[in-house]
């Protein structure tokens, strides 16, 4: 550059006079203007500065929401949070044993059914270990099939006399409640059962105590036997004279009893008991007279009476006693059958747990003889589509690993997992989102916000769901950014603007319209470099001091408090613009 310098230099002097003004005039008139245009820079940049920061360096005016373009990016991509679309029928295909992928059946997209082979894993290597497991199930299967046969066989034989003794016993107690039946035998019309024949003796006692006392007791010489030839009873007058009623009473008992022995099923119980107990007390009550009723006939009545009546009264207390072992037998035999029924189902009980017991042992000792033996078969859990292939032939899988992705339903099971900070507003469930994929800015999906956690994960964030307003094609899996709603970004402030009050409440020096100062209390969040996030208290277009001093105070106007402090600026001292003085040619 000197060189080129020198160069002109000398070739300027070689030139005439005038032509060396000349030069020189030029390259004046470039400097001045070169100064000039430097200068209305200067100014455009420090007017430029002052739309946004006014007043001295102590005290400054911002305006709430230019801040925002202080950061990179707008408001709403200073809000995004990271997220992944999954679906709630996602379902991971696991193998249970470690192996290596040799072939996969499915291809990616592909519809499968529960059950249906996708691939296989190869044969594990044998080792010691495995085979020692394949010897001990082998024995376990081994033993449970003799156990099962063998109590296979005693169970049938045992229930087979369990049923014999349960057809043996009703059999017995039918004979046993058969004779002591009240009516006759089914085999035989002409015999009679016990408590029948009771009956019937019951009867024949009534029926001659009526014959031997009828002929002593009334005038009449013909003994009625039924109802049919009942007539009216005349009772000699000797007899039961003292005690009138009861000699009325009379006919009336005796028609009672020969209506109960007209029915062979009935035993003549009730009317039987008071026919003798009224006899007997007519009896008692009687005269003699010499001639119809002489005091023999009294005393021999009397004896009559009262053996026929020890007799009846014992053959009912016969009657009692056989229905009551007729009903223990019954009841017996109840009892008899549900034991015996109890006996064969608790044999069948311990048959088919045993029986379930083999076959458990069985798919035990198949699990470990094909995982050692041979390959393994990889099976969908559930029908649906083929999402994603984890691993390729020929790579090795732990058990438990995902080789694959079965995604079963529709796009209704398909979500937006949202990882929110825990320093910034969180937006309200049911509020519109807006998502994107890395590297297709232009391709945006809307979400709902359904759900949020109440609770921090361990990259301190917040969990929340989402799901698409529309039908969406993005895959399952896939990486997304979530941006805050555009409709209420934060407001951005200074940080040195903020002032803790005494309670601790966070505050700023607010300006009204009118140039007055007073305090308005706010709500921040995240902190950016040297700007915070106002969530309540300030919106876009509020103006506020952004380095307050103490001089301020409440409901004063601003104009006084700049003109204060221009005043103590103008005892300090001369200004910059003063001391750099102008450039001269």
């Amino acid at each position: 550059m000197k060189e080129k310098i020198k160069n002109f230099a000398q070739y300027i002097k070689s030139k005439p006079a005038y032509i060396v003004v000349v030069v020189v005039t030029i390259l004046v008139i470039i400097s001045s203007a070169v100064y000039a245009f430097s200068s209305v820079k200067s100014d455009d940049i420090s007017n430029t500065t002052n739309n946004n920061f006014t007043g001295n360096n102590d005290i400054s005016i911002a305006v709430a929401g230019e801040e925002n373009s202080l950061i990179n990016g707008n408001a709403q991509s200073n809000n995004s949070w990271p997220g992944e679309i999954i679906s709630l029928n996602n379902l991971q295909v696991q193998p249970d044993r470690e192996g290596t992928v040799s072939e996969w059946y499915v291809h990616i997209g592909e519809q499968v059914k529960k059950g249906q082979v996708l691939g296989r894993l190869s044969r594990p290597p044998q080792t010691p270990d495995a085979i020692m497991s394949l010897s001990e199930k082998t024995q376990m299967l081994g033993e449970a099939r003799t156990s099962v046969e063998a109590l296979r066989t005693y169970t049938t034989k045992r229930i087979a006399q369990l049923q014999q003794l349960s057809i043996d016993t009703e059999n017995s107690n039918k004979e046993k409640i058969d004779l002591l039946k009240s009516d006759t035998l089914q085999n035989d019309s002409l015999a009679l059962s016990l408590i029948a024949s009771k009956k019937k003796m019951a009867q024949v006692i009534l029926r001659g105590s009526i014959s031997k006392v009828f002929p002593i007791i009334t005038y009449q010489t013909i003994v009625p036997t039924s109802i049919l030839n009942y007539y009216n009873i005349q009772l000699k007058w000797p007899f039961g004279v003292t005690d009138s009623s009861l000699r009325n009473k009379f006919p009336s008992v005796l028609f009672g009893v020969l209506s109960d022995l007209e029915d062979q099923n009935i035993v003549p119980e009730k009317y039987g008991l008071l026919y003798f107990e009224t006899l007997i007390k007519l009896a008692n009550a009687s005269i003699t007279d010499g001639e119809s009723l002489s005091n023999t006939d009294i005393e021999s009545l009397k004896q009559m009476l009262i053996e026929d009546q020890a007799q009846f009264v014992s053959v009912l207390g016969e009657i009692k006693s056989m229905e009551i072992e007729k009903a223990d037998v019954q009841r017996d035999s109840i009892d008899k059958l549900d034991e015996i029924n109890a006996m064969i189902a608790e044999l069948e009980k311990e048959l088919a747990m045993s029986e379930g017991d083999l076959k458990a042992k069985e798919l035990a000792y198949s699990t470990v003889n094909n995982s050692i033996s041979g390959g393994y078969s990889i099976v969908a859990p559930k029908s649906g589509v083929v999402s994603s292939i984890d691993k390729k032939p020929g790579e090795f899988v732990g058990p438990g690993m995902p080789v694959a992705t079965v995604t079963a339903g529709d796009s209704d099971s398909i979500l937006v997992r949202i990882r929110i900070p825990n320093n910034i507003k969180k937006p309200k469930v049911g509020e519109l989102l807006s998502i994107v994929r890395p590297g297709f800015g232009t391709d945006i999906q809307r979400v709902r916000l359904v759900g949020i956690g109440s609770s921090l994960d361990r990259d301190g964030s917040y969990m929340a769901d989402a799901v698409f307003t529309e039908l969406t094609k993005w895959s399952i899996g896939s990486s997304v950014r979530v941006l805050a709603p555009v409709d209420s970004p934060s407001v951005l402030i200074k940080y040195s603007s903020v002032i803790w009050g005494e309670e601790g409440v966070p505050t700023v020096w607010a300006v009204s319209e009118a140039g007055r100062i007073f305090t308005k209390k706010i709500t921040i969040g995240r902190t950016l470099g040297s700007l915070v996030e106002i969530y309540t208290g300030l919106k876009n277009g509020d103006r506020y001091i952004v380095n307050p001093t103490p001089e301020i105070k409440e409901n004063a106007l601003l104009d006084e408090i700049i003109k204060n402090e221009n005043s103590a600026d103008d005892g300090s001292g001369s200004n910059e613009k003063d001391t750099m003085g102008g450039m001269s040619m």
